[in-house]
């Protein structure tokens, strides 16, 4: 466990950063959703065709709805703006900024990429489309957002559509044997992501190379998943543990749900890392998987066979915006980590690399992120 100031931390983060060689530039594979993500305003009231007021919160149109129960109603949405989506989209653009040569793998256009992918096509070094995206309408307020998902086709998200979508197993093998990163992710909408896990693990990954690539998973919320599929999924986490370092990220909500499907709590201890460090104790131990991270609102923590740490991180009251904090989080951590920087950098370069695009809206390069954690190591 960390007995280290944030400043300490951080010096130690940013000096570790900067260490890097400037030719790394690691290749990593990630996959495989993919969301075009609408983000718009309801209407409260319409004062011309080009001037409206939006509602204010959610309870708002929560009341609207509610008073047209028995009746009807009209409700507005206006498209502010149309964005990439998706935990692998979003990551593998993060990865990007760090000069990582990204492979991405997702559901990013039927008959050709879809334009909103486009920025990522130009940055990654190589995309491969399992077909046509999900769709996401994001309905945001002053007090938060609900997220209206139309995920018919993750359903393509699955093992014998991408063997075909690479060009058969040999390509595959030649994917997965290239890559120093793996990165899975969104298990919870991607259903057919454990048997993704499984087929590699069984059919793919065996003898297929001599290092152990280290190999990241994001849950995604799991709370709509059983806890058949939860157990299903730890069981194919450590099938893929015999052929790589498995990595779990999870956040602060994920972790306690995890936890309970395995029979355990949410630690009680502070300050919160210290809870979350004892979590990702006992969750490294309980999947046998290399390592477990979590990362809360205000800092994170990690655990692997040689330890534990926990830190401080960067809460930022009034963030430009939060859609995409934590992949963020996973692409700075992740990024580190296949750098072989120790635990606490990689906490900290990934709450750096969150904490930038929180207050920017950008992806941070790796000379942003050590001025990020320079800025903070006085």
């Amino acid at each position: 466990m960390s007995t280290m100031s944030h400043a300490e931390t951080c010096r130690i983060a940013a000096d570790a950063v900067a260490g890097i060689p400037a030719a790394f530039a690691p290749p990593v594979l990630v996959g495989f959703d993919g969301f075009v993500d609408s983000i718009i305003d309801v209407v409260q009231t319409r004062e011309s065709p080009s001037s409206y007021e939006a509602m204010p919160t959610i309870a708002t149109l929560g009341a609207r709805i509610t008073a047209a129960a028995g009746k009807s109603a009209n409700i507005e949405l206006v498209v502010k703006q149309t964005k990439i989506g998706g935990n692998g989209p979003i990551m593998a653009n993060a990865l990007c900024a760090q000069q990582a040569k990204v492979t991405a793998v997702g559901v990013l256009g039927e008959a050709a990429i879809d334009p909103v992918f486009q920025p990522l096509a130009d940055r990654a070094v190589k995309v491969v489309s399992l077909g046509a995206p999900a769709f996401t309408d994001a309905l945001e307020f002053a007090d938060g957002k609900l997220m209206l998902g139309k995920h018919f086709y993750l359903a393509n998200v699955n093992y014998e559509r991408l063997v075909k979508a690479v060009g058969g197993v040999p390509a595959l093998k030649d994917m997965f044997r290239s890559a120093q990163g793996i990165a899975t992710v969104n298990w919870t909408m991607c259903m057919g992501l454990t048997e993704i896990w499984r087929r590699l693990a069984a059919d793919v990954l065996p003898g297929l190379r001599k290092d152990r690539p280290k190999w990241f998973v994001d849950l995604a919320d799991p709370a709509k998943r059983t806890a058949e599929d939860l157990q299903a999924c730890g069981s194919a986490l450590r099938d893929l543990q015999q052929h790589a370092d498995v990595v779990l990220g999870l956040n602060e909500a994920e972790c306690r749900q995890v936890l309970n499907v395995m029979g355990m709590h949410w630690p009680v201890a502070q300050p919160e890392w210290e809870a979350a460090r004892q979590a990702c104790v006992q969750l490294r131990e309980r999947l046998g998987v290399s390592l477990v991270m979590c990362h809360l609102v205000k800092s994170s923590a990690c655990a692997w066979e040689g330890g534990s740490v926990g830190a401080e991180g960067f809460f930022e009251p009034k963030p430009k915006l939060t859609t995409g904090a934590g992949d963020h989080f996973n692409a700075g951590f992740f990024s580190a980590l296949l750098a072989g920087l120790p635990p606490v950098a990689c906490l900290q370069a990934g709450g750096a690399t969150s904490g930038h695009y929180v207050r920017t809206g950008q992806s941070p390069t790796r000379a942003q992120v050590v001025e990020f954690l320079r800025s903070r190591a006085n």
